[in-house]
C-alpha cells in the first residue's frame, strides 16, 4: 500500500513555446535573418531560373490542362458567411462582400492560382480610407519571383539596390504557398517541378519526330558507279542525286545508276505513342486524370475522372479561400468592426442539379402541402423574383359575394349568444363568487373549491353548447346565412 504522505505525481503542463522551430535547425539557424533558397531540386539544377518554369506553360496541354483547372475554380460562386451570430459579425460579413463585389476578385484569384503552379504566389493590397473605415482600392497580383523570405518566413523585395532584399510592412501582402511535406519551406513546391522533365522530353520527341518525318518522308536517293570512278565522277554523282529533290528530271551518264530507296516501315508511329503518352502524364500532374481533356473516354471513367478534378479544384479554392480569410479578411474585421468574428469567404463547389429534376422535385413536394419560401428560389433558380398573386377569377368572385353579402353575420351569431350565456351562467358562478367573498384566506378557497365543483348544475349549459353546436354545423353545410334569429 502506497504511503500517505507519498507525493501524487503531478500534470505536465502544455509547452506553449515554439521548440523545433527554424533557430533549433543547424542548417537554417544562420540564415534566420538571410536570404533563403527554394528546396526545390529542378529549380536548383537549373540555376534556379524560374523562366524555365515559366515556359513550360507555351506547351499546349500543360496550358489547355492549367486554364481548366483556372476556369472551373474561378467560376464557382463566391459565398461569405459570418463568423458569427452577433450583429457586429453580421454587419462584418455584409462588409466584406462589399469589398469583394467592388473589385474584380474573380481575376485576383485567377493570378493567385499559380501558386499552384510555381510553389507560391504574392499580391499587393491596395488599402484606402472611406470615412473611418480601411477599404480595399485594390488588388495587385506582383511577378513572385521579385519577393523572397528569410530564415524567420518574412516577406522581402529583391531590389538593385538591395539585392538581399527590403523587409516588406506587415498586413500588406497576400502570400499564398502551396503546402509540401513540412511548414519549413515558405516557397511550397508546384505543378512545374513534376512537369519539367515530362515538358522536356516532349520537346525533343516532337524534334526528332520531326527529323524522322524529314527522313522518312520522302524516298533516299541512291548512286551508284562503277569501282574505278574518280573523286570527279563521285562528286558528280552526289551533286544529281541532290538534284532529284529540286528538279523535275536529271541526266545521268552513262555507267551511272540512280535509284530510290523507300523506307520498310512508317517510323513515326513510336514518336506518336511517346508523345501521346507524355500528354497524359501532364493532364494527369495538372488535373488528376486525362478524360476531361481528351476525348474517347467511357462515360462511367469519365465520371470518376471528373469527381477527381472537382476535388483538385476544391484543394486549389480551399487554398484561397483559407489564406485570404486569414489574411486580408481578418485585418479588415478587426480594423472596422473590433471585437467581431472574421467572416468567412469560400465558393460554392456543388455541382449544379439538373434543373428539370429539381423542378419536378419541388413540384412534388409542393404537392404535398409545402410551399418554397422567396431564398430558396433565388438561390435554386438563380435570377429576382417577386411572388405573383395567384387568387384566380373565381376566388375574387366569392371572395367580393362574402364581402358583400353578410361580412357581420358571425359577429352578430357570437353577440347574439352571449346574450343568452350570460343568465346561464350566473347561477352555475354565484356560489364561487359567494366563497371568493367570504373566505378568510386563500387556503379556505382552495379547500373548499372542490365541494362547489360537485354541486354545480352545469346540464342546462351543456344542451345548450349542442344545440348550437349542431345549428351552427348544419347551417354552415347548407349554406344559411347566420343571424341573430337562427
Amino acid at each position: 500500500m502506497a504511503k500517505k504522505n507519498k507525493k501524487q505525481a503531478k500534470t505536465q503542463k502544455p509547452v506553449v513555446t515554439e521548440v523545433a522551430g527554424v533557430k533549433s535547425d543547424l542548417a537554417l539557424a544562420a540564415l534566420v535573418n538571410e536570404i533563403t533558397t527554394p528546396n526545390d531540386t529542378i529549380l536548383k539544377s537549373i540555376g534556379g531560373r524560374y523562366e524555365e518554369y515559366k515556359a513550360l506553360l507555351r506547351d499546349d496541354q500543360v496550358k489547355a490542362a492549367f486554364s481548366q483547372r483556372l476556369d472551373a475554380m474561378v467560376a464557382k460562386e463566391i459565398i461569405v458567411e459570418p463568423g458569427g451570430d452577433s450583429p457586429a459579425d453580421k454587419k462584418a460579413a455584409e462588409f466584406i462582400k462589399s469589398q469583394l463585389e467592388a473589385i474584380d476578385f474573380d481575376a485576383a484569384c485567377r493570378k493567385m492560382a499559380h501558386a499552384q503552379f510555381y510553389g507560391y504566389s504574392i499580391a499587393e493590397i491596395l488599402w484606402a480610407f472611406d470615412g473611418a473605415q480601411v477599404v480595399i482600392d485594390g488588388i495587385k497580383v506582383r511577378k513572385f519571383d521579385r519577393f523572397r523570405f528569410d530564415g524567420a518566413g518574412r516577406l522581402r523585395l529583391i531590389t538593385k539596390t538591395s539585392p538581399k532584399g527590403e523587409f516588406m510592412p506587415e498586413r500588406k501582402f497576400w502570400v499564398s504557398t502551396v503546402e509540401t511535406d513540412n511548414d519549413d519551406d515558405p516557397y511550397g513546391l508546384g505543378l512545374a517541378h513534376f512537369l519539367y522533365w515530362p515538358v522536356y522530353l516532349k520537346r525533343n520527341g516532337l524534334r526528332f519526330w520531326a527529323v524522322a518525318l524529314e527522313k522518312f518522308g520522302m524516298p533516299t536517293a541512291v548512286g551508284k558507279h562503277h569501282p574505278g570512278a574518280s573523286e570527279a565522277d563521285v562528286s558528280n554523282l552526289l551533286s544529281l542525286l541532290s538534284a532529284i529533290h529540286g528538279q523535275a528530271a536529271v541526266t545521268v551518264p552513262d555507267g551511272q545508276e540512280i535509284s530510290l530507296l523507300e523506307a520498310v516501315r512508317t517510323s513515326g508511329g513510336d514518336h506518336k505513342e511517346f508523345v501521346a503518352y507524355l500528354d497524359a502524364m501532364i493532364a494527369k500532374v495538372i488535373v488528376g486524370q486525362t478524360s476531361t481533356t481528351d476525348t474517347g473516354s467511357f462515360r462511367g471513367t469519365a465520371n470518376v475522372h471528373k469527381d477527381v478534378r472537382d476535388e483538385i479544384i476544391k484543394a486549389d479554392t480551399d487554398l484561397l479561400c483559407g489564406t485570404f480569410n486569414s489574411g486580408p479578411v481578418r485585418w479588415l474585421t478587426e480594423w472596422n468592426f473590433p471585437g467581431a468574428k472574421p467572416p468567412r469567404v469560400w465558393r460554392v463547389l456543388d455541382d449544379n442539379e439538373d434543373l428539370d429534376n429539381r423542378v419536378k422535385r419541388d413540384k412534388e413536394i409542393y404537392e404535398m402541402g409545402f410551399e418554397p419560401d422567396l431564398d430558396y428560389i433565388t438561390s435554386t433558380y438563380g435570377g429576382k423574383w417577386t411572388k405573383r398573386n395567384t387568387q384566380t377569377k373565381q376566388d375574387e368572385q366569392q371572395s367580393t359575394d362574402f364581402a358583400e353579402g353578410n361580412p357581420d353575420a358571425i359577429n352578430r351569431a357570437v353577440e347574439d349568444g352571449l346574450t343568452d350565456w350570460q343568465p346561464m351562467m350566473d347561477p352555475v358562478l354565484q356560489p364561487i363568487l359567494d366563497l371568493v367573498e367570504g373566505a378568510a384566506s386563500f387556503e379556505e378557497i382552495k379547500t373548499r373549491l372542490p365541494e362547489i365543483y360537485g354541486d354545480m348544475d352545469v346540464s342546462k349549459v351543456r344542451e345548450t353548447l349542442s344545440r348550437l353546436t349542431f345549428a351552427t354545423e348544419v347551417a354552415t353545410r347548407a349554406g344559411a346565412d347566420l343571424d341573430g334569429n337562427d
